[in-house]
Formats: C-alpha cells, structure tokens, sequence
C-alpha cells in the first residue's frame, strides 16, 4: 500500500478565500490599426476583425453584473477606440455601476479625449513596450507609433485621466526596460505594469520569452530598483521558488483566477473565454446567445482543463498557497515545449496574470484595484 504525505495543518486561509477582483474583459472590436509582435489575440482573429453591436456589450454588462458581481470593465481589442459606439459603451458601463477602463495602443484621433473625457473613465491604459523608439517600432511595427502614444500619454495626464502605462517584456526589450521607470515618472503616468510575455497568439511566434531563471531575476531587478515616489510600478511574479510561496500569498496570490470564472473574456462574435491562455485552440467554455449564456459543449473546452488537477500536485506540500498552479501550463503543447511552465516542486508557476505592487503597498498605489 502507497501512503501519501499530507503535510502538517496549517492555519492559512485556503488560497481561495483570497480577496478576488472581478474584471469583465470585453472586445468591443477585433480591428486593429496594428499587428504588434505582443498581441495575444493574434493576427488571424485581427484579419479578420468583426465589431459587437452596443446592445450586445449591454447584455454581457448586464449578465455579469447580476451573476457574478463584477465591477470593473476592461475595454480591449483589438483596437477599442475604432469602435464606433465606444463613448456609449463606457457610458452604459458607468451606469451599471462598473469601474471603467480603456486599454489601448494609442494610435487614435484627438478628438477621443472630448468624446469619453476623465469624468468617465476611471482609467486610461497605453501600451508601450520601450522608452527607446526603436525597440518600440520593432516590436510594433509601426514606424509612427511611438511618438503618438508618448504624446498621448501626456495629454491624458494633462486633461486629468488616470493614466497607466503596460509593457510585455520579452528578450527583445528586456534589456533596458526598466528605463521605463524614470521615463514615465516624468510623464506624470501613475502606474506602469510589466507584463510577461505569453505564448499565446503572436507571442509565440514572433518574440521569446524569458526564461524561469530570467523573469525571476527580471522581477528581482525590478523590487531592487530605488522606488520612485511618483509611480506605482506592478508585474506579474509568474514563477516563484517553492520556498517563497508562502510569502506570495501573504501578499495577496489568489490562485488561478479561471477556476472561480472572476474574469471571463468577451469576443464580438459573443465566445466566453475564462482565460486569455487558451484562446488559440478555440476551447472558450461559453458563448452569448442573445441575453443567455450557452456552456460549449466541446469535452475539450477550457473549463474542463479547470477542472483537472496537474498529477504533480498531488501530495505536494505547498497546494495550500500556490492553489494547483495554472491548468492551462500542462495542456496546451505551446506551454508545455521546453518545460518552461511546469512545475518541478522547485520552481512553482503561477498565474501569469495575477501582478504584484513592487517595493509593497504604497501611497502611488491609486489604481490597484484598476491595474
């Protein structure tokens, strides 16, 4: 007979009694005016853009807000500002109660900032992958870009926004990101959040992404860096030492955030995603018909992949504050290629979404719950 060690009780709360944040991602549009190397919806859903009408937008607002309690509404693409109805969509959202937020890549007209200005909007996210414009063209493309988003940045702070800034690292921009730091600073930005780069759409096919050993130092150079007062600076601590779990839980990991539905993604065409991970496969777990919402029936679907536990968690003394890790890791052949997701009970994967306030919590922190 096999006897398997359950380790000593803890008194920890179970990861999932966490504080979770409910976010609703929706893509209003899949038109974009970019192809970034970044972009995890990829190209192929990017060519072949489609736009959801604002009474869909309402019904997902609607649904959400009832069944789950969201309260914050990302607003993606895409490109969102190339939705026509864009200004409604924010207001609709704002009435229902919802913390709205537009992430974009900057490349839109002026006269957006008088069609949605600060009073609606509760945050203003950019994507710049570089404070050198060269770096930030070839992971673009777009030779025009990089001064249109560094000027927008700097008007939304002027009008009163509240301005956040992301950037994807990869080995094509890691050296010097941290540049973006003094850079932003003194742009007025409030917050910057580096991001992880995925394999997921383009990611996987035109960038690298760091290593386990290389995010782990990347995110060490980051809480290393003197804190700048006028910023909040967030990542995403994606691989942890086993030894170390239990610290990222008492700051706050909540586990794979899919598990518990908190943040279900959008597309025009009304498909459900719980995670941005498997968008690839076309595994989404829902889709939106009229105001109902209809489980895939597919048994390959991602919620199933929720559902399943990784054979190397069993036994494991650390379940308690890693939460099983993330389910997508194992499943998906992209992730699973080289070994750079899995867990070996040393290095321990975490959600690759879940980010962290660098240098602890601190007053610069005005838009935590809106990172």
């Amino acid at each position: 007979m096999t006897t398997v060690s359950l380790g000593m009780p803890t008194s920890r709360p179970p990861i999932y009694r966490q504080t979770r944040e409910r976010f609703v991602f929706l893509y209003p549009t899949t038109a974009c005016s970019l192809r970034c190397k970044t972009c995890y919806v990829g190209n192929d859903r990017l060519n072949a853009a489609n736009t959801m009408s604002v009474e869909t937008a309402i019904k997902v607002m609607d649904y959400f807000r009832i069944t789950g309690g969201h309260d914050k509404l990302y607003l993606l693409g895409g490109e969102p500002t190339m939705h026509p109805e864009l200004p409604t969509i924010v207001a609709e959202g704002r009435k229902r109660g919802y913390q709205v937020t537009i992430s974009s890549n900057g490349d839109f007209d002026d006269d957006l900032f008088d069609k949605i200005p600060p009073s609606t909007l509760n945050s203003f996210n950019f994507s710049l992958e570089s404070a050198d414009p060269r770096i930030h063209r070839k992971i673009r493309g777009n030779p025009t870009n990089y001064d249109k988003v560094v000027r927008h940045i700097g008007q939304a702070r002027e009008l009163g926004y509240q301005v956040r800034v992301m950037c994807t690292v990869s080995q094509t921009n890691r050296e010097g990101a941290l540049d973006l730091i003094p850079f932003l600073a003194e742009r007025g930005a409030h917050t910057l959040s580096f991001h992880n780069l995925g394999k997921t759409g383009n990611g996987g096919r035109f960038l690298q992404p760091l290593s386990p050993t290389e995010w782990m130092e990347f995110c060490a150079e980051i809480e290393a860096y003197t804190p700048e007062p006028r910023l909040a600076v967030y990542y995403p601590p994606t691989f942890v030492k086993a030894d170390d779990q239990a610290a990222w839980f008492d700051r706050g990991y909540p586990g794979c955030p899919a598990r518990t539905l908190d943040r279900p993604h959008v597309y025009p065409d009304g498909t459900v995603f719980a995670c941005p991970v498997f968008m690839d496969d076309g595994r989404h777990y829902a889709t939106f018909d009229g105001d109902r919402l209809v489980l895939n029936p597919d048994p390959n679907n991602e919620l199933n992949a929720y559902l399943t536990a990784d054979p190397v968690c069993t036994g494991c003394p650390n379940t308690d504050t890693c939460g099983g890790g993330c389910p997508a890791y194992s499943q998906i052949p992209a992730y699973a290629d080289k070994g750079f997701y899995s867990c070996d009970r040393d290095t321990t994967p975490l959600c690759i979404l879940w980010t962290v306030s660098a240098w602890g919590a601190r007053e610069a922190d005005s838009l935590h719950t809106l990172r």
